[in-house]
């Protein structure tokens, strides 16, 4: 939240010298460019697809490394009685095993398919929180320090890759369960009249490619609204013309990026929440088609 201050300067000197230039997403245009270190932008491309090390990147580095530290500590220090961190951990351990996963799946298809719901649930839950932690990234050209935020989870390639994967993991499960006839035929009720099958098929062939682009928009609308949203609040400091004016309504100001970074939290939580029961119902109603 404060880390977007130094964002939101910048922006506000925009504004006195060509306000017909500011636009509060250049920051999270920005994040997808690759960095450069020592004089070298880290640019990298396979062919087709390009490799690149870019902030969101770095950002998605860091809520893997701290999902992963997490529970290694965790299981590290685990004890017969537990301390208040495991306690914490085994809440949220069977909270998404008895409410999430649990829900939805039953016997050895949740117990095979949980692991993979908790991990998608830990890592896109930290990935939007740390959008909220300032993170110091060095000085600029006039040696002042810049601190900013940002949420992977606000890139839509981010937000679309993890969507593909649960639709991949979907239909590969289907099929393994159902076979690739049985799969694609369950797709269409047994009772309906021949000449309607291949319409519903192809309507259903459509709704599971809307799956996947809500999933992802979902997930990256939310994130990316709610930081603008910080961010434009924070920029109206620096366009205000007098001291006097900042004086007033600065603290007002200050107290509604309070309000938008407190609901921020819990947009965090509710939507990696709705991200991973989605793809538990998803992948459920793949191997269990009569259900």
């Amino acid at each position: 939240m404060i880390g977007l201050i130094a964002s939101a300067a910048e922006a506000g000197q925009a504004v006195a010298d060509a306000p017909e230039k500011f636009s509060p997403t250049e920051e999270f245009e920005a994040a997808v460019k690759p960095l450069s270190f020592g004089g070298h932008e880290l640019a990298f491309k396979l062919g087709p697809v390009d490799l690149s090390i870019s902030k969101a990147v770095v950002y998605l580095w860091i809520a893997a490394l701290i999902v992963g530290l997490f529970c290694y500590i965790v299981s590290k220090g685990a004890r017969i009685l537990p301390n208040r961190k495991q306690m914490a951990f085994e809440s949220l351990y069977e909270y998404v095993s008895d409410n999430l996963v649990g829900a939805v799946m039953h016997g050895k298809m949740a117990a095979s398919w949980f692991p993979y719901i908790l991990s998608l649930f830990l890592f896109i839950l930290v990935s939007n929180l740390i959008g909220l932690v300032p993170f110091f990234l060095g000085l600029d050209h006039r040696g002042i320090p810049t601190i900013a935020t940002y949420a992977a989870t606000s890139n839509i390639n981010v937000t679309v890759a993890l969507a593909a994967l649960t639709f991949i993991l979907t239909h590969v499960s289907g099929i393994r369960a159902n076979g690739p006839i049985g799969y694609f035929k369950g797709w269409v009720p047994g009772t309906a009249p021949g000449v309607l099958k291949p319409v519903l098929f192809l309507i259903h062939s459509v709704s599971e490619i809307f799956r996947l682009v809500s999933l992802g928009v979902r997930l990256f609308a939310n994130l990316l609204a709610g930081h603008i949203m910080i961010l434009v609040f924070y920029a109206l400091i620096f366009m205000l013309s007098s001291y006097a004016m900042i004086v007033i309504l600065a603290p007002v100001i200050e107290l509604g990026v309070l309000a938008v970074s407190a609901f921020e939290i819990f947009v965090a939580a509710i939507q990696a929440y709705i991200f991973a029961i989605l793809t538990a119902v998803y992948i459920g109603g793949a191997i269990q088609q009569e259900h």
